[in-house]
């Protein structure tokens, strides 16, 4: 039955009007509590521990200069001496206590065809871990939902413009990369934003004629392209992939060094991983020469006690054993409180629940991404060794 009067075109353009100025008020909220949010302070005692040098070292080296006057809050009769991530990088150069770099860039990828899974938490988590630790990041938002972008203050349709996402260096000119990446506020984390038409970007993709082919190259190749032309200025690239396997995943495949897969103790999640493994395999065969992953890892997520949890998480340990990272990430609330305030555990600076809760949820998280970074210094040194199966891309 047919509502008489009903004006479909002009009851979307009310809807589109009113969500604009959703988002205005939306992106003004963001912007101040990003803003206020900042990175956390710590004290003198996790500086050093991170650096890995004292803190008396650090101490000495500045009372004698040789360090900038740190900040300090009062604390009592006493004035405390404090610093964020971006400050302690700044000493750890300064004090020449910089990571040792291989030379090359390595680029992980965040892929799974279930959503929920934890694929751009453990992207962003990541990321900020390897910042911590020195490394220079560039984090490609993929997934056209843009959470990972949201992170990081930014508000797709609003303060992104129609050429800052990964879309134009794919369809146009890989070297429109080099517009599309943003400064965040940490110093060692850039960031290439995603919005909602970046959907449109596997359409036109497919589209593609000889001449764009000829000009642009093969188009599981597009994203490699255009990530040669910053990978010098990176040690790693991490990316997070919607949960599909369309061009824009393909193209992040192809693109890679390593695959993490996030994958939670469930039926669904288990049926989805076989048909994940079965579509890259054909993949695999039939872009043979694009694709060079050196690197295949499952990591489970939202792990519990529950009865039927241990009972899929025995059967993932026998399907896919030799895969599965041996640390895993527990169900936290802590983790649901900061993914829900788009944070990560790393820019906490008062857990807001029981402090055992926190404890948990970061010492979790640091043995995942220890591990993983285990990982990346495995494919580094096999570069390194054997000239065969160099990386393709120089630091």
């Amino acid at each position: 039955m047919l509502i008489s009067g009903f004006d479909l075109a002009q009851l979307a353009e009310n809807a589109s009007q009113r969500g604009r100025q959703l988002l205005s008020d939306l992106q003004t909220y963001l912007e101040r509590d990003y803003a206020q949010r900042g990175l956390p302070d710590f004290g003198i005692e996790k500086a050093a521990e991170l650096i890995g040098c004292t803190s008396q070292h650090i101490r000495d080296k500045e009372n004698d200069g040789a360090l900038p006057s740190p900040r300090t809050t009062r604390v009592g009769a006493l004035d405390r001496r404090i610093y964020n991530y971006n400050e302690m990088n700044q000493i750890r150069r300064l004090l020449k206590r910089d990571t040792s770099y291989p030379a090359s860039c390595i680029r992980i990828i965040f892929s799974n065809l279930k959503g929920g899974v934890g694929k751009t938490s453990h992207a962003l988590h990541l990321s900020h871990y390897a910042a911590r630790e020195g490394f220079r990041v560039l984090m490609v938002d993929l997934d056209p939902q843009a959470t990972l972008t949201t992170a990081f203050g930014f508000v797709p349709g609003l303060n992104i413009g129609v050429d800052e996402d990964i879309g134009p260096s794919l369809t146009v000119n890989s070297e429109l990369i080099l517009r599309s990446i943003q400064r965040t506020r940490w110093n060692e984390i850039d960031l290439v934003p995603a919005q909602l038409s970046l959907q449109y970007t596997d359409w036109q993709m497919l589209q593609a004629h000889e001449s764009e082919l000829q000009r642009l190259g093969p188009l599981p190749q597009r994203l490699h392209r255009a990530l040669e032309q910053v990978t010098d200025r990176y040690d790693l690239i991490v990316m997070d992939t919607p949960p599909a396997l369309g061009m824009l995943s393909l193209n992040a495949i192809a693109a890679a060094d390593m695959i993490l897969m996030p994958i939670t103790p469930n039926f669904y999640d288990i049926a989805s991983s076989v048909q994940y493994f079965a579509i890259v395999s054909q993949l695999a065969s039939t872009y043979a020469n694009a694709l060079r992953v050196r690197q295949l890892s499952l990591l489970m997520t939202r792990t519990d006690s529950a009865p039927e949890t241990r009972t899929n998480m025995t059967l993932l340990n026998k399907a896919y054993g030799e895969f599965l990272l041996t640390n895993r990430m527990p169900q936290t609330r802590e983790l649901q409180r900061a993914t829900g305030d788009q944070m990560s555990l790393y820019e906490i600076e008062a857990p807001r629940g029981a402090r055992e809760t926190y404890l948990k949820a970061i010492d979790a998280m640091n043995a995942v991404n220890a591990e993983i970074m285990q990982h990346v210094w495995q494919v580094w040194r096999a570069a390194e060794i054997d000239p065969s199966m160099e990386i393709r891309h120089g630091r």
